[in-house]
């Protein structure tokens, strides 16, 4: 009987040979993932009930326009200072949770040690995400913010690009790689200032127009700092004729001197 379920059975013999633990603070997981669980990656238990209790959601209230968290009472037509005084290039940006905690943990480990497992299950939930806070039929392709050549060499993957691959398969849209690219080699993003970011990747990418040309793009990175790359790349996919930019992240941090 145990064996009729084919590829589970393996799974239900990996785990009692090898115990399920937490992918963050390794405490054991009581609870077998559950006959189906392939087609139904959000059946899978990954991280204990302490852990993900501990990541913080990116709740309202936001900013409607980028995504930033904001600490005042919740209105239909929010916006923070930035976007009011200057609207992003793209039209809107969202992330599930705020890169703090237990998140930033999470998604350090992806990025410096390519724990895949948590980078499907990160890109899981920024699908939920998108799939309850952004336009969906106005998305026709999915693209993630590139990473120069030898940047990606020297890392050995390319973050965003196995999340927005990800993504693309949860959320039925074609996944473009080759939408946007670098033209230039540029510094770290995260040993800069917020204005010394924007002057850093600005005119940084290309994108190439016979790929985004009146199409809606949903760009994809993993962490939402200052905006500055994601406005490069937005400013680019417009120049090349894209109808419309949203971006989704993982994590979204507070605008530099933000609460």
């Amino acid at each position: 009987m145990l064996f009729c379920h084919g590829m589970f059975a393996h799974q239900v013999l990996a785990n009692l040979l090898y115990p399920p633990a937490c992918l963050l603070c390794h405490a054991s997981l009581s609870s077998v993932e559950p006959v189906g669980a392939a087609q139904h990656p959000r059946q899978a238990q990954l991280l204990c009930e302490e852990c993900l209790l501990a990541l913080p959601r990116a709740e309202p209230p936001l900013c409607l326009r980028c995504g930033v968290p904001l600490d005042a009472p919740y209105d239909a037509a929010i916006r923070c200072a930035r976007c009011r005084l200057s609207p992003p290039a793209f039209d809107a940006a969202r992330a599930t949770w705020r890169y703090a905690g237990a998140t930033q943990e999470a998604i350090r480990r992806f990025k410096f040690h390519h724990r895949w497992r948590l980078g499907r299950w990160l890109a899981e939930e920024m699908a939920a995400t998108a799939r309850q806070t952004l336009p969906l039929e106005a998305i026709d392709l999915v693209a993630p913010v590139p990473l120069h050549w030898l940047k990606r060499t020297l890392k050995g993957f390319a973050p965003a690009e196995d999340l927005a691959c990800a993504v693309a398969q949860r959320l039925r849209k074609p996944y473009v790689r080759g939408a946007l690219r670098p033209v230039r080699w540029t510094a770290s993003q995260s040993r800069l200032q917020a204005r010394q970011r924007f002057r850093n990747v600005r005119g940084a990418f290309a994108a190439r127009p016979r790929l985004v040309n009146g199409r809606g793009v949903l760009l994809i990175d993993d962490v939402l700092t200052s905006g500055a790359t994601a406005q490069a790349c937005a400013q680019a996919l417009k120049s090349a004729g894209a109808r419309s930019v949203v971006v989704l992240a993982a994590a979204r941090t507070p605008h530099p001197g933000d609460p």
